[in-house]
């Protein structure tokens, strides 16, 4: 099967369709051809909807990719094809959604698509599955930064990270940072560093380091989330070990990706760090555990199985 995949440089977009096309070529032989949408401004962008596509002679069965920027690449190389060409979008397009042949999105946008038979459901997002065995010797810790559904308190999330290291002071920490992360935040974390000889800071922008992000979040036997990283939240869930997210105050309160963390931690899927109220008006720090003998999730094994059996109709 010949797939095209119609990338936007956003890796968060480029990581979930990475591991669905992974997934799928367990079952099938696949020859993965890539397209870079160029960088643009909005009105480039607007400008690109009329703009022809690159030529090429080869034909594709499939046009894939993740992005508001991919979505009208994806169509016009399914017009511009002389075979049946299916055109698939993960997540949610905000146009021509009945043009896909399908869409794959997280169910907590399941309000954007009504009416509409194209769409395969999965939960929250698409993440490499593992399950190995953790390695109770590793603790893992990713941030995000100032967003539109939590407050990102830095101190606050600074005291509950030494929290962290105080209960489990035998374990080598990695932090992972985020592009989102602030300057001020990463100064802070080189300091704890400093005065930690357990605690690794591995910054999203630093091309030079061996420091695998995939291999340390699959072996990890702690994990300890920023909330507003949706999708790193779902890659700790992907594999073993224990995963908690941060205390952190919600924007809104009838947000999806609120509402969508609120439901892990109400059902017992994942752990949080809580603070209680003192008789003394103090408040303690505590860690509300996940249930026990929770499944790996597999929402990318789950979607390429649906995927396989629709393109097989």
């Amino acid at each position: 099967m010949n797939i095209l995949w119609v990338k936007d440089g956003k890796v968060g977009h480029e990581k979930q369709v990475k591991v669905l096309l992974d997934e799928i070529s367990k079952s099938i032989e696949v020859s993965i051809t890539e397209y870079v949408v160029p960088p643009s401004s909005i009105k480039k962008f607007l400008l690109n909807l009329f703009n022809k596509i690159p030529l090429t002679d080869d034909e594709f069965d499939i046009v894939i990719g993740a992005g508001h920027s991919t979505y009208s690449k994806i169509l016009k190389f399914k017009k511009a094809s002389k075979t049946k060409t299916l055109a698939i979008a993960v997540l949610v397009p905000s146009f021509f959604k009945d043009r896909f042949d399908l869409i794959c999105a997280p169910s907590h946008d399941s309000y954007k698509i009504k009416d509409t038979n194209n769409v395969i459901f999965f939960e929250g997002s698409l993440a490499k599955v593992s399950d190995s065995k953790p390695n109770s010797d590793i603790g893992f810790i990713a941030l995000g930064g100032q967003n539109k559904h939590y407050e990102f308190n830095e101190s606050h999330i600074l005291k509950q990270i030494t929290y962290m290291l105080s209960l489990y002071p035998s374990k080598t920490w990695y932090v992972f940072n985020s592009r989102r992360t602030s300057k001020q935040m990463n100064d802070h974390l080189c300091s704890l560093a400093k005065e930690n000889d357990n605690v690794l800071i591995v910054f999203s922008d630093d091309n030079n380091t061996d420091i695998s992000f995939d291999e340390v979040i699959s072996s990890a036997s702690l994990k300890l989330i920023s909330k507003d990283s949706m999708n790193m939240v779902y890659e700790a869930l992907s594999s073993k070990g224990k995963t908690y997210v941060f205390d952190m105050d919600s924007k809104n309160k009838d947000n999806k990706i609120v509402n969508q963390i609120n439901r892990l931690i109400n059902n017992g899927e994942i752990g949080s760090i809580e603070y209680l109220n003192m008789s003394s008006g103090l408040k303690k720090m505590q860690l509300k555990p996940q249930k026990e003998f929770n499944e790996v999730y597999a929402e990318v094994e789950k979607l390429a199985y649906k995927l396989l059996q629709t393109l097989n109709k």
